[in-house]
């Protein structure tokens, strides 16, 4: 450990770090994002619509061949298939460049030919148009799934200064909602408009070739369209922007409610954030509304826009066909093309309501896309070619931090650790110890000065480099919603997911994504070690075999380890008892099929069983159909009917009264579902009951535990008629199709926990100690048998809930300590994770870390109490400044002198 010096060797003096922005932003306009995003893709699309025109504008020629061949045919004039021509329209000098005379045929032959033509014409295009809709949908959710992948990556790369929560909640809201109609216009954004466009234009075309004035016609009526078109959607986009703006503004109001429950409940501000609430919905009610208007109003104009012109072209084309000026064929013709050109022109109507839609959720996404608090793009990439050399030094080189109010934290503080040493950081907790931890933790990336971890420049470190070499302890635990296997191992799944898409699963262990050669593990087995080391060093090894003794087992899925947790069982009961003997004290109360056991409830002692793979437990199957016919031929029925009343009543006299039951801990014996059809029926005087309340009354009887409970209701009387009716009922392997196991000595009780199977009893809960005395009893039996590895394997598959809310405070600590150690890191940085501990075990746990990482840096905040003699120096910090350096064993030295 060297001396702090006021300047790391060859370093510079950066400006503050963090201050980049993420990255090259997206374009301004959608548009110019989605062509850069797959132009082949655009360009494939265009040649589809281009090889749809033809067809299209065949297909309208058609019906003018049609009529004029059965004219001409009628008239006798002999007709001709497929005879046709290229020309300029008449109103043009109508020049020829080829003619094709066609067959002569017959009249007939004409009209089936030229209809197996129209037919072919048709399902050629309806083939290129599937083509086009199919290529215009994978092109969509290519886009789509690009812009999520950008979103995601501003998540993945939020700063510790970011106010992550509500940022990843709406990032994650964005992704999963907001630029969904993205998706259909990104396909259609280039190609939709070009086929629409051509479409009408075939159709114009071929209007304008049999009639220049019709044709005329038909180009003025788009330009009103068009003209009309503008006009419509002048105000859409501003009302949609505001609609989603008030809608972002509410859901941020909600977000921000919810997370601030604890003070309304706490200081009865109900009113006013309803008020408020309900205030923003009316606004986003009114924005709403006023989108509907203008729907309503779209819906009319596009009518008008689609229905009148088509009357237009009936009226002028039947007037000039009168007139002589056209035929039949060439009105026909004229109209069947007119009748083409609405449907494209709603076409572009719709994509360009689908365009502004699409445009506002862009610049959402873009605005997220642009947020300054992220880390710069590439941070997270993995570095190609070797990993580079890791020293596993600390430098810091003026580190200085200010406060969201632009106050100094810490000033000018340098200094220098070795690899391989311990420091620990005291003083005041706002004397900067804690901000220099969080800085190597990268827990506050925005700092002044320089910071170098291992050799490197921690603001330019790749999160791929850091990671593998750096770990921090904070005073945040984060519990995943999963096993306890799940959230150690969280810490080395560094790799890609696996090509497949799907885990690997071997052993139980999820192994896609971990990187186990950088741990030196060759398998699941080896991981599995490696994680319980861990967590016993974290302080965890308690609650590792607590929680693998309270599992409970299949012996069919597990059949050589329950064999071995039965022929273990006279062990640790020989045990308990001897212990027992030495110390007078009744420890536990063991199953015997001739003996009533005062820890087990009164329904298992009536069956001497517990129902398998059924959450009801063996009370709800006292009342059920199938055993309640049973129960009334040993005499039990009403009695046990008579005994839940009993307790009923006890309860509600200690309640206060029935309306009070709520209100207290029925330890289990009335369920919350059940709890106002119980006060209900304490109130009642007569004991004339309907089945429900039987069946509600035995269920209390056989919850009814006496040790537990201690309502003097099971007297010797009551144990005797148990025992004989257990006896009466030892035949019953199943109850209703459910399944019962049976407390056996000589085999495995699959509804037992490993514990109990163990014990094959239950531990006299109401003696003070008793269960830290019998698991210390059952971890020295497994450890002498050699299965207490394979128990505490058992604990990594429970699961340990969102939060870890089952979990003390010191416990997820512990575990965030051990995540850490599962990553075996060059430099671990401890702060605030262990703040729950007592010092003494603070001392104790510190101590078997540092032994264990010899060799290893390790930077530790300390409170007053811990031991200094640890540590090979201790940076002591006031008001943000090293005040000096401690070096156990060498007394003090005042920061100056030790400079000098």
């Amino acid at each position: 450990m060297s001396i702090p010096s006021p300047s790391v060797p060859g370093g510079t003096e950066p400006p503050a770090h963090g201050g980049a922005g993420p990255g090259p932003g997206l374009p301004r306009e959608m548009l110019a994002y989605l062509w850069r995003a797959a132009p082949l893709s655009h360009i494939k699309l265009f040649a589809l619509v281009l090889l749809l025109l033809p067809f299209n504008y065949a297909s309208l020629e058609l019906p003018r061949l049609i009529v004029n061949g059965v004219t001409d045919a009628i008239s006798g004039k002999v007709p001709r298939f497929l005879e046709f021509d290229l020309a300029v329209p008449d109103a043009l000098g109508g020049a020829v460049f080829w003619n094709f005379g066609g067959f002569e045929v017959s009249g007939f032959e004409l009209l089936i030919g030229l209809a197996a033509v129209l037919l072919a014409l048709q399902l050629i295009q309806q083939h290129i148009s599937r083509l086009i809709e199919m290529a215009k949908a994978r092109l969509g959710e290519r886009i789509l799934v690009g812009l999520r992948q950008k979103l995601f990556d501003i998540i993945q790369r939020l700063r510790p200064e970011a106010p992550m929560k509500s940022k990843a909640l709406e990032v994650g809201n964005m992704m999963r909602f907001e630029v969904g109609p993205i998706s259909p216009f990104a396909g259609m954004a280039f190609a939709q408009p070009a086929k629409s466009a051509g479409l009408i234009g075939s159709a114009t075309l071929l209007i304008f070739t049999q009639n220049a004035a019709l044709g005329g016609c038909a180009i003025g009526i788009l330009a009103l369209n068009y003209l009309l078109l503008g006009i419509q959607r002048r105000d859409n986009a501003h009302k949609l922007k505001v609609y989603q703006r008030e809608a972002v503004a509410l859901g941020k109001r909600i977000m921000s409610g919810i997370d601030r429950l604890p003070l309304v409940h706490g200081f009865a501000t109900s009113p006013f954030e309803r008020g408020e609430v309900d205030n923003r919905l009316a606004i986003v009610s009114e924005a709403s509304l006023n989108m509907k208007r203008q729907t309503a109003t779209d819906r009319v104009l596009n009518l008008l826009m689609s229905d009148v012109p088509t009357l237009v072209f009936y009226a002028v084309g039947g007037w000039l066909a009168l007139s002589g000026a056209i035929n039949i064929g060439q009105l026909v013709a004229v109209v069947a093309a007119y009748s083409q050109i609405p449907e494209p022109l709603k076409d572009i109507i719709d994509w360009d309501e689908k365009r502004l839609v699409a445009q506002v959720r862009y610049d959402f996404a873009r605005y997220y896309l642009e947020t300054r608090e992220v880390w710069p793009e590439g941070v997270q990439d993995v570095p190609a070619g070797p990993a580079p050399a890791f020293d596993g030094s600390v430098r810091a080189a003026d580190l200085g931090i200010a406060d969201a109010t632009g106050g100094a934290v810490m000033e000018g503080v340098s200094f220098e650790i070795a690899p391989g040493t311990a420091v620990a950081l005291k003083g005041p907790d706002a004397g900067g110890k804690h901000a220099v931890a969080k800085v190597c933790g990268r827990a506050i990336s925005l700092y002044t000065g320089a910071v170098r971890l291992g050799g490197h420049d921690l603001a330019a470190m790749p999160e791929a480099l850091y990671g593998r070499h750096v770990a921090y302890a904070g005073g945040e635990p984060i519990v995943i919603n999963g096993t306890l296997r799940e959230n150690l191992v969280c810490a080395v799944r560094r790799r890609p997911w696996h090509a497949s898409g799907r885990a690997i699963d071997l052993s139980g262990v999820a192994l896609a994504g971990l990187d186990l050669e950088s741990l030196g593990l060759p398998d699941a087995a080896a991981l599995d070690r490696h994680v319980l080391a861990a967590l016993s060093l974290g302080g965890l090894g308690d609650l590792v075999v607590r929680l693998g003794l309270e599992r409970r087992l299949d012996p069919e899925r597990d059949p050589a380890l329950t064999e071995r947790l039965v022929t273990l069982r006279a062990v640790v009961t020989d045990a308990v008892a001897r212990r027992q003997a030495e110390t007078g004290r009744v420890l536990m109360e063991p199953f015997r099929f001739a003996a009533f056991n005062r820890w087990m409830t009164l329904a298992e002692n009536i069956l001497f069983a517990t129902p398998v793979n059924d959450g009801r437990g063996a009370a709800s199957l006292l009342c059920d159909p199938g055993l309640a016919p049973l129960l009334e031929k040993v005499g039990l029925a009403d009695d046990l009917r008579r005994f839940g009343l009993a307790a009923l009543r006890i309860l509600t006299d200690l309640a206060g009264g029935p309306e009070d039951l709520p209100g207290i801990d029925t330890k289990g014996l009335i369920r919350a579902e059940e709890m106002r059809a119980a006060g209900l029926l304490a109130t009642r005087a007569d004991e004339i009951f309907s089945a429900e309340e039987r069946m509600l009354l035995v269920r209390i009887a056989g919850r009814y535990c006496e040790p537990r409970h201690r309502f003097g209701l099971v007297d010797e009387g009551w144990q005797e008629r148990a025992l004989s009716a257990r006896a009466q009922l030892a035949h019953l392997r199943a109850v209703s199709g459910i399944a019962l196991a049976r407390y056996q000595p000589d085999a495995y009780c699959q509804a037992l926990t490993v514990r109990d199977n163990l014990l094959f009893g239950r531990i006299a809960a109401d003696r003070a100690g008793a269960a830290a005395v019998v698991d210390e009893i059952v971890r020295g039996c497994l450890a002498q048998e050699g299965l207490i590895g394979q128990v505490e394997r058992l604990s990594l598959d429970v699961t340990v809930g969102e939060g870890g809310l089952p979990l003390a405070a010191a416990e997820r600590g512990k575990l965030t300590l051990a995540r850490c150690l599962v990553a075996d890191p060059t430099i671990l940085v401890i702060d605030d994770a262990l703040v729950p501990l007592a010092p003494s075990e603070q001392s104790q746990l510190l101590e078997a870390v540092l032994a264990r990482r010899t060799g290893r840096t390790t930077l530790v905040v300390l409170d007053a109490g811990e031991p200094l003699h640890l540590f090979s120096a201790v940076i002591v910090m006031t008001h943000g400044q090293i005040e000096r350096i401690d070096v156990p064993g060498a007394g003090e030295a005042p920061l100056e002198a030790a400079r000098a």
